[in-house]
Order: structure tokens, then C-alpha cells, then sequence
């Protein structure tokens, strides 16, 4: 791998989205030679740093691009298209299989057990009932708790941004705020979007730590400017916790062992329904379709809940993109101030 340490790019913010052949590597003496110049339009990201192709990106690194699971892909289908697809599942799979089970079974065998397999029928249906609305509540507390912390994060993040406009030495608030900006950018174009895709991020904790290092080289001059500092860093520590629940949230989702017995659940409560004998086949074939419809329907809603961060319900940044809209308004509010100067 050969590194040129002399490497200066600059990338306005719709280039950086172009630039996937390239990916940046700090060591660890990069973050004292990273300047952050910004203008209205463009971020200019200047890093005397060393970069590597992406062939030469470690094999730990690069599974993470491969990690797409068939639930990912599920997730990105229309909602109302991917609900008529589970439920037409429930049903084909519920109606085929008792349609063959009442022309190949003897049912007359069936009948003088009618009442003894209506009641296990009851049993089971009751228990699998209570497995799957344990599972429901399970994933939207968490589902709920995720949109928590993601809300807490934001406050922190507005909190930490109105701190560092704010602050009285204008020099070292710009330098802070340019590199506040990039972590707020990554987050917002490449953190978020990866964890719906289900992977990590790779840019977006090298620029937090950025953060970290800027504030804590700050150079307070009086008392007030000491306590503004803590204040700041009370801030930062707080977006640092909330981030890290969130990040780790994505872990959160059911594990495979867990839907083994839901899977297992739904065939033996729909081959329960199978030994019922009702005379009209039609009919019998119907009943059984609905409950699989039903089951499909909680399936639906446990798969929705279960990852917060894709499908329809996918929890959005929307205050690290309030962020930017403040800081245009603040741009555009300055430049009209010089205008009427000059």
C-alpha cells in the first residue's frame, strides 16, 4: 500500500458523494493538519492526510459493504406491496396445505375426535397468541426507546451547535464549527443511510473525534468563557452517549433463534387447524387461508418494527438536518447584513 502524505483534495459536498473510489485513513497525526474552509455553497475539506484505494481497504472493513440480508432488500418494497405479499404468503401456504391434507387424510377417522382436537386447537392457538403479542410489545418498546435516544440526540446536537455559535471568541468558534459542520454532514449522508442499509459507518466517527479534539484545544480567556467550555462539553458528552445508544441500536433487532419458534408456531397452529373436520372443503380451506392471513399481518408488523432504521417507519435525522437549515438562515441573514453596510 503507498500512502502520498502530501495529498491535498478538495471536495465541494455533492463531490464527496461521487468520490466512492476513494476513502481516508487518519493516523495519527492527521487531525493537527486538518483545516475545514467553508463558504455559502461549499465545504471545502482539506486533510494533508493518507489515503489508500479501495483495494486496499482491510477484509473486516469490506464485508460490511456486503452485508445486504434478504430483510433489507424486503424492507425497500413498497409497504402496502410488501403487506399483500406476506398475506398472500399466509394464505397460499394455509390454503394449499389444508386443501391437500382434506383430499389425502381419511377424515372420517377425523370425526370422532372432532371435540378433543377443537380443544388442543384452543390451547395451542392461545399460547402461540401470547408468544407472538410478547414479541409485538418487545419490538415496539424498543422501537419506541430508539426514537428516545435518537430525539435526545438531537436536542444535544442543538444544544452543542447554538453553544459554539455563540461563543465569544468568533475565531476559534468558526474553526469549531467547521469541523462540527463535517461531523453534522456525515452523519446526516452517511451515517444514516448506512444503518439502513445495516452497516456501520466508517467516515462519521473519525469526524466526531475531530469534534473531541477541537473543543478540548480551545483557549478560554476568562471565567466566562471557562464555564461556556464546560457547558460545551456537557453538550458533547451527552450527543457522544445518545450517538452511541443509537449506533448500537441497530444490534437490537430479533435474533434468528427467536423466530425459529414463531416460524414453528404458525405450522403447527395451522396443521391443528388442518385435523378439524368441517364437512364443506371449501369452507374449511377459506378459515384456514384467514388465519394465515392473520399471522402474515403480525409478521408484517413484528418485520416493520423491528428495524427502526429502514422501511416505512425508519427514524430520520431531522435535527441534524434543522442544523443546516440554521446555519444557512444564519449565512444568508449575515450576508444581507454586509450588503446594507456596503
Amino acid at each position: 500500500m503507498q500512502y502520498n502524505e502530501n495529498a491535498i483534495i478538495k471536495v465541494s459536498l455533492d463531490q464527496v458523494k461521487r468520490t466512492k473510489q476513494l476513502q481516508t485513513y487518519s493516523c495519527c497525526r492527521c487531525v493537527n493538519d486538518v483545516t475545514l474552509y467553508k463558504s455559502s455553497v461549499t465545504l471545502l475539506y482539506l486533510n494533508k492526510c493518507c489515503f489508500a484505494l479501495d483495494s486496499d481497504i482491510p477484509v473486516y472493513l469490506k464485508k460490511y459493504s456486503y452485508n445486504m440480508t434478504i430483510i433489507y432488500y424486503l424492507l425497500h418494497i413498497p409497504t402496502l406491496l410488501l403487506f399483500l405479499l406476506i398475506i398472500s404468503l399466509g394464505a397460499i401456504i394455509a390454503g394449499l396445505s389444508t386443501l391437500f391434507f382434506c383430499k389425502y387424510v381419511n377424515v372420517k377417522i377425523l370425526r370422532s375426535h372432532n371435540e378433543v382436537t377443537g380443544f388442543l386447537f384452543l390451547a395451542i392457538a392461545s399460547f402461540y397468541a401470547f408468544l407472538l403479542s410478547f414479541i409485538v410489545f418487545m419490538v415496539w418498546g424498543q422501537l419506541n426507546e430508539t426514537r428516545g435516544n435518537v430525539s435526545k440526540e438531537g436536542s444535544s446536537a442543538m444544544g452543542l451547535y447554538r453553544d459554539i455559535k455563540f461563543y465569544p471568541d468568533t475565531v476559534e468558534a468558526k474553526q469549531l464549527m467547521i469541523v462540527y459542520l463535517d461531523f453534522i454532514y456525515n452523519v446526516v449522508d452517511e451515517e444514516f443511510p448506512n444503518m439502513e442499509q445495516m452497516k456501520p459507518s466508517l467516515k462519521t466517527p473519525e469526524s466526531f473525534d475531530r469534534v473531541f479534539y477541537k473543543m478540548e484545544h480551545l483557549n478560554p480567556k476568562n471565567q466566562f468563557q471557562i464555564q461556556l467550555v464546560a457547558e460545551m462539553f456537557n453538550h458533547l458528552n451527552q450527543l457522544a452517549t445518545y450517538r452511541g445508544l443509537r449506533v448500537t441500536s441497530i444490534e437490537k433487532e430479533i435474533p434468528p433463534p427467536l423466530w425459529w419458534p414463531m416460524i414453528l408456531g404458525a405450522i403447527i397452529t395451522i396443521f391443528c387447524s388442518m385435523l378439524l373436520d368441517i364437512e364443506h372443503t371449501g369452507m374449511h380451506v377459506a378459515l384456514n387461508a384467514l388465519l394465515g392471513v392473520f399471522i402474515g399481518m403480525i409478521f408484517f408488523i413484528i418485520l416493520l418494527l423491528d428495524h427502526p432504521y429502514s422501511g416505512s417507519l425508519s427514524i430520520q435525522p431531522k435535527s441534524y438536518k434543522e442544523i443546516f437549515t440554521m446555519e444557512k438562515w444564519a449565512n444568508d441573514h449575515h450576508e444581507e447584513k454586509s450588503i446594507q453596510i456596503k
